[in-house]
C-alpha cells in the first residue's frame, strides 16, 4: 500500500494538467472572491452573509467553476494511464488492483483537500481586504468556519467524482463530458421537470439530485427557496452528496478489480 501511495502521489504531482488545474483554480477563486465580495455590498456598504458565503465558496451554485477543475484533477488522475496506456505498467508495478484503486482515492482526495483549504484561505484573505468594516465581521463570522468546511469537503467529492467517473468510463473525453453536462444541463433539467404541474408530487426529491445537495454545504443560510422546495439542511445536504461520491467510487473499484487492464 505505500508503494502505491508513493506511485500515486509522483504520477499525479509530476503531470503537467494538475498544476495547471490548481493555478487556474486560484485565479478563478481570486477573481471571483473579489467581485463577489465586492458586488455583494449594498447601498450602505453593507456585506450580506449570503453573499460573503458565495465569494468564499467561489461562486458555487452559481459558477461551476472551480469545483469542475478540482473534477478535472480527479479525471485526469486516472483517464491519462488509459489514454495512454500506462495503466498496464501501474498494475505491473503495483498488482493489486485494491491498493492501487484505494491509493488513487485516497491521493486525489488529499490534494483536492489541500487545494481546497488554500482556495478557501485566499478567499477569506481578499474578503477581509476589499470587503471593509462589515466584510471583516461578516467573514470572522462562526457560519464562515462551516461554509469553508462544506466547500473544503465539496471539493473533495468532486474530485473523486471526475476519478470514479474515468475509471468507468476509461475515457478522459466521456467523463469531461459527464463531469460538466451533470451538475450544469442534467440536474437543471431533471428540476426543470419535477417542477412541472404533473410532477409536482415529486418536485421535493429534487433537492436530492448530486450536486444540488451537494452545493448546500457552502451556504451560510438555511432559508428556503422562495417559491420551490425546501433544501436540504448544509450537513444533511453534504451526507446526500458524500453518499454518491462513495457509491460512484465503489462501483468504480468493482469494475476495476474484475475488468481486464
Amino acid at each position: 500500500m505505500t508503494s502505491a501511495l508513493r506511485y500515486e502521489w509522483v504520477r499525479l504531482t509530476t503531470v503537467r494538467s494538475t498544476w495547471w488545474l490548481i493555478e487556474l483554480s486560484a485565479v478563478a477563486q481570486g477573481l471571483l472572491a473579489f467581485l463577489l465580495t465586492v458586488g455583494g455590498k449594498d447601498r450602505e456598504g453593507q456585506l450580506a452573509g449570503d453573499a460573503a458565503a458565495l465569494a468564499l465558496s467561489g461562486g458555487t451554485g452559481m459558477i461551476p467553476l472551480i469545483f469542475v477543475f478540482m473534477g478535472l484533477i480527479g479525471v485526469f488522475a486516472t483517464g491519462h494511464e488509459y489514454r495512454y496506456g500506462t495503466i498496464r505498467a501501474a498494475l505491473t508495478a503495483v498488482p493489486r488492483r485494491g491498493h492501487l484503486w484505494a491509493a488513487k482515492a485516497l491521493v486525489v482526495a488529499a490534494v483536492a483537500a489541500v487545494v481546497g483549504v488554500l482556495l478557501a484561505a485566499e478567499s477569506v484573505g481578499i474578503g477581509l481586504l476589499v470587503g471593509g468594516p462589515s466584510g471583516r465581521e461578516v467573514f470572522t463570522a462562526p457560519p464562515m468556519g462551516r461554509v469553508a468546511v462544506g466547500y473544503v469537503v465539496f471539493l473533495v467529492v468532486c474530485a473523486l467524482f471526475g476519478l470514479a467517473l474515468a475509471g468507468i468510463a476509461r475515457s478522459v473525453p466521456a467523463a469531461i463530458v459527464l463531469l460538466i453536462t451533470v451538475p450544469v444541463i442534467v440536474e437543471g433539467l431533471i428540476s426543470l421537470i419535477l417542477g412541472m404541474p404533473a410532477f409536482e408530487s415529486l418536485q421535493p426529491l429534487a433537492a436530492y439530485l448530486p450536486f444540488t445537495a451537494g452545493e448546500r454545504m457552502a451556504v451560510s443560510s438555511e432559508t428556503p427557496f422562495d417559491g420551490g422546495p425546501a433544501p436540504l439542511r448544509p450537513l444533511a445536504g453534504g451526507l446526500v452528496f458524500t453518499a454518491y461520491g462513495a457509491a460512484l467510487l465503489a462501483l468504480w473499484g468493482t469494475l476495476f478489480i474484475k475488468r481486464d487492464a
